[in-house]
């Protein structure tokens, strides 16, 4: 906060203790570290404030509590000591804190506003402040009443309407949204809604503020309305809608209400979980589980050593723990087995429960989506002769409520495992799609890589034939080789009158006939189409032969062509990359000034990076465009992210002008946020998406002048009042009212109390002046060589590449020479400065002629302000005035800073402090 502001300063002072402590004696505390600094006059440069309307905020007493009082320009006290923070005057009112309270003083020191809030900041010049009173930020008037209370979700630390500014930049917690890709809208919220969670049940659980930190959950509709309030529920966890029941938390223990939030028991538990059947699993306060159902009566009790782990299959429920696994069934039917050391394997709407304790896994069971068991006992039974593959199967690790629907016909599926027999004098066997165990004795062995039906087999005869999900020969073993089918069709080689043929074959076993030039020069099949070749190395081309109408697509002109996928491959020409359907025409036609690799992202959709297009971006980041391959045409393009599908034809994206979006297959943004998001979840067609703390900037009636879309405070600087302002990585020049006022100017830097801008020319390495409307005035060699934050009356000092500084004017003349290792800002015709060369590391003043008015010989300077400075060196701090003389000086005697004159005489106390010890 502002009122404390220098002591984030002091508080660096800490590693200086042991030379302080030899300087003079102070007690020790571990927050001391700032009044000792403030003990010794080469570390005192905050322990006095620069001259504003008059007075001087300074620091005098060095006991544990600070004592900060007011000196006029004679360094006379003008208030006294008695407070423990001060501020310097604005606008005729000062912030000082009494005690643990702030509140304001008149030039008199009397109390124009009680002590009374907690924080506080300078008034404007319109008349009102910004305090914080019951941990709430407010508007406040020069008389202390509250003019308007700003929203929980605004930061309590607010640097207020700093100097007296008209803005106050104010930061404050940006609300979630929560967008529906099915309707193209954004949820509306109710104000101080906090955080928000994908829905539960057709409802929206949504936080409510009730403090700055904290707040209190219930749930929305569709279009924003409160339909459980958050005082009904009085939760501050996230609570869990299932049906009509909900479940609450308050403090450590959970309960069931229903919606109005009346209490449906009398039970409380540790924890609860809704399952998708409408049942919950609970944990009781002594640890014991249960699951109840939907009317919350006990089903069943749940073995803890069962269901440390849970997790979603389908409809069905896992739960597995140290003594075994529980299986909860879309009908609340429940199966309890001892597995150890289980495996669960998903194999598309099934899955594979197995037993990994020995070297060779051993099937357990098989289930589907509903938690209902697939293998009978036989089978079991059976199984356990054989070592089992299941074929096309993942590890389940984490939920999965959606799985695709179960396939009937056996003819376009695999069987579901392939069984080696532990009596190797028997033959392979496989699971069918029924669930049985079935083998053949004239089936020698089975293509362990199937991906694709049907599944081949080679035989006793060394014949190679092939079988459906049932194992029902959908090829005869006729042939002496099958390779794997791709697709709807393989090759196939047989055999007659000791002469092999290679044939094009059907998952049926039908042949196709080739011609003899596309055959000769076949090289693989992919998306129903013969990839064929002409010519040699780089004359090599690539062409396409429909298999099904025994017709060319493409005749051979592709440098490269990669395999389909959902009716689209990835093909090259001399141009470059572009995208060909199944008809072997450009779906996206290749363009040689674009570079890069198309993705496939699906939907009919294809994404490009830029980042192969040397020279367009830095190496930092990739920009991407997103292309109909149903068009041709770019659908957008220069986005900041890899766009994340959303529900059917709509995707999640970060515009290059900043921000997030929703982008629908049209280009359009049908719903956007002008900032961008911390985090995201998509389900579904929804996306929920939260947000950092953003800075804006409220004017005097405390509505926002410039909406919080901003990731740094501002500082508008006088007399332009334009400011930088950074947004997600975006930074820009803006005006007091959050407009750009010059295109082209985003990195520019408007000097103070000038009516110019400095800005680096990255190409040419040099630094521009330029006035307001954007005319270059100069130019300057090296980049950030004009110092911006130390123009002041209508000079600039400026960094040569030696690393030396001098002035020039606001016309970028030459003023001053670069002769000094450091300046300050030149205020009332005076600057600090430094020069090494002749004065090692102390600091003195120089005049607008560059030549040294108060020489070197002060460990620290301030800037003049009002005509008078303070410095500090040999032991003491010293007031200068408009001539450079010493006006009064700070000494330390007995604990306390006091106050003299060039003489030594007291200004301040009347009389010589008297030390308790009997010495200074």
């Amino acid at each position: 906060m502002i009122c404390s502001e220098k002591f984030k300063h002091l508080s660096n002072f800490s590693a200086l203790a042991l030379v302080l402590n030899a300087t003079f004696s102070l007690p020790v505390h571990a927050d001391d570290s700032p009044l000792r600094a403030c003990g010794n006059a080469k570390t005192a440069k905050e322990c006095q404030l620069p001259f504003q309307q008059g007075l001087s905020a300074v620091l005098v007493g060095l006991s544990r509590e600070a004592q900060w009082g007011y000196l006029d320009t004679s360094g006379h006290m003008a208030i006294k000591p008695d407070f423990s923070d001060a501020r310097g005057f604005v606008n005729d009112l000062a912030v000082v804190k009494k005690g643990d309270q702030y509140g304001y003083i008149d030039k008199k020191g009397h109390w124009v506003i009680e002590p009374r809030f907690t924080r506080a900041t300078d008034f404007n010049a319109q008349g009102t402040a910004l305090v914080v009173t019951d941990n709430r930020l407010a508007l406040i008037d020069r008389k202390g009443a509250v003019v308007k209370t700003l929203p929980f979700a605004v930061s309590l630390d607010s640097q207020g309407f700093a100097g007296g500014q008209a803005l106050a930049s104010v930061q404050t917690q940006v609300s979630p949204a929560l967008w529906n890709a099915a309707t193209d809208r954004s949820l509306s919220l109710p104000d101080d809604v906090m955080a928000l969670d994908l829905p539960q049940s057709g409802l929206i659980p949504a936080k409510k503020r009730d403090s700055a930190n904290d707040g209190y959950w219930g749930y929305l509709d569709e279009n924003g309305d409160w339909v459980i309030d958050p005082m009904i529920l009085k939760t501050r966890d996230e609570p869990q809608l299932s049906g009509d029941v909900v479940a609450v938390k308050i403090k450590s223990l959970w309960s069931f209400v229903d919606r109005q939030g009346v209490s449906l028991n009398k039970e409380q538990y540790k924890s609860v979980r809704p399952l998708s059947s409408g049942s919950w699993l609970v944990t009781g306060s002594d640890n014991s589980k249960q699951l109840l159902s939907r009317k919350l009566e006990k089903i069943q009790d749940i073995a803890a050593d069962q269901s440390e782990k849970i997790i979603v299959w389908g409809k069905a429920t896992l739960g597995t723990g140290s003594k075994g696994i529980i299986i909860v069934g879309a009908d609340n039917q429940i199966v309890s087995l001892k597995v150890n050391k289980p495996q669960f394997l998903q194999q598309d709407n099934r899955l594979w429960i197995m037993q990994t304790e020995s070297k060779v896994p051993q099937v357990v069971q098989v289930y589907d989506n509903n938690g209902v068991a697939l293998l009978n006992d036989a089978t079991l039974a059976a199984l356990k002769d054989y070592q089992a593959k299941p074929l096309g199967t993942s590890v389940l690790a984490e939920d999965i409520a959606a799985l695709p629907e179960a396939t009937a016909d056996a003819s376009h599926t695999l069987p579901w495992a392939i069984l080696t027999p532990a009596d190797t004098a028997k033959p392979p066997a496989i699971l069918t799609s029924q669930g049985n165990v079935l083998s053949d004795p004239q089936w020698a062995a089975i293509d362990a890589d199937a991906s694709q039906a049907p599944l081949i087999i080679h035989t006793q005869t060394q014949k190679v034939g092939a079988v459906d999900g049932a194992g029902k020969w959908v090829i005869q073993p006729v042939y002496q080789q099958i390779n794997t089918f791709s697709g709807d069709y393989t090759w196939a080689v047989e055999n007659s009158n000791n002469t092999d043929t290679k044939r094009l074959i059907d998952r049926n076993g039908n042949a196709t006939d080739v011609p003899e030039d596309i055959l000769q020069n076949a090289q693989r099949i992919s998306g129903g189409l013969l990839y064929y070749t002409e010519g040699t190395n780089d004359a090599r081309r690539w062409g396409l032969w429909d298999i099904a109408s025994k017709s060319i697509k493409a005749v051979p002109q592709f440098t490269q062509i990669e395999s389909f996928n959902e009716g689209y491959a990835l093909a090259k020409d001399d141009a470059g990359w572009g995208v060909i359907g199944t008809n072997g025409t450009w779906a996206i036609t290749p363009d040689s000034s674009r570079g890069g690799k198309f993705q496939y992202i699906g939907q009919d959709v294809f994404t490009l990076s830029d980042n192969d297009q040397p020279g367009e971006r830095s190496d930092l980041s990739s920009h991407y465009s997103l292309y109909s391959a149903n068009s041709g045409q770019v659908i957008v393009e220069d986005l900041l992210a890899r766009p994340q599908s959303v529900g059917q034809g709509h995707w999640l994206v970060q515009p290059s002008e900043g921000g997030v979006a929703l982008l629908d297959s049209a280009g359009r943004y049908p719903v956007s946020k002008a900032i961008a998001a911390s985090s995201s979840s998509v389900q579904g067609d929804w996306v929920m998406l939260s947000f950092s703390p953003h800075f804006g900037a409220i004017n005097v009636q405390g509505d926002w002048q410039i909406q919080p879309l901003y990731t740094a405070e501002f500082n508008f600087i006088s007399p332009l009042n334009w400011s930088r302002a950074v947004s997600d990585g975006h930074t820009t020049l803006i005006n007091d009212h959050g407009a750009v006022p010059l295109d082209g100017f985003e990195q520019a830097l408007p000097l103070n109390s000038l009516v110019r801008l400095t800005m680096n020319d990255d190409v040419t390495g040099e630094t521009v002046l330029y006035d307001n409307e954007g005319n270059e005035i100069q130019r300057f060699a090296g980049l950030d060589s004009l110092q911006a934050n130390k123009a002041s009356a209508g000079v600039i000092p400026l960094r040569d590449n030696k690393g030396l500084y001098g002035f020039v004017d606001q016309q970028g003349k030459k003023l001053i020479g670069s002769y000094f290792d450091q300046v300050g800002a030149m205020n009332n015709n005076f600057a600090t400065a430094m020069k090494k060369s002749t004065y090692g590391n102390l600091f003195g003043y120089i005049t607008t002629t560059g030549r040294f008015a108060i020489l070197p010989k002060f460990d620290w300077a301030d800037d003049f302000s009002e005509k008078h400075a303070w410095a500090g060196g040999k032991g003491v701090v010293s007031l200068l005035n408009a001539e450079g003389a010493v006006q009064a000086k700070i000494q330390v005697r007995c604990n306390q800073r006091v106050i003299v004159d060039v003489k030594g005489a007291y200004l301040w106390p009347v009389k010589a402090p008297s030390c308790g010890t009997g010495g200074n």
